[in-house]
């Protein structure tokens, strides 16, 4: 699903790809997944919703310790 919403993204199909990954990160919360997101949020101009999630993103890997 994430390889399906990186293609619709790279074709401008941001209603679509962010669709998939609202979907997937409810059960796969990943912060590879929750990056992509972000990236669609970001192209579709949702900067605070995609600041969030960069946010959510980096603070995990704070905690990961990387």
């Amino acid at each position: 699903m994430r390889e399906l919403a990186k293609a619709f993204l790279a074709q401008g199909k941001t209603v679509r790809a962010a669709a998939l990954m609202l979907n997937l990160i409810k059960t796969e919360p990943t912060p590879e997944n929750l990056e992509l997101l972000a990236d669609v949020y970001l192209a579709q101009g949702l900067f605070d919703d995609a600041k969030e999630l960069y946010l959510r993103v980096l603070k995990a890997g704070l905690k990961a310790g990387f």
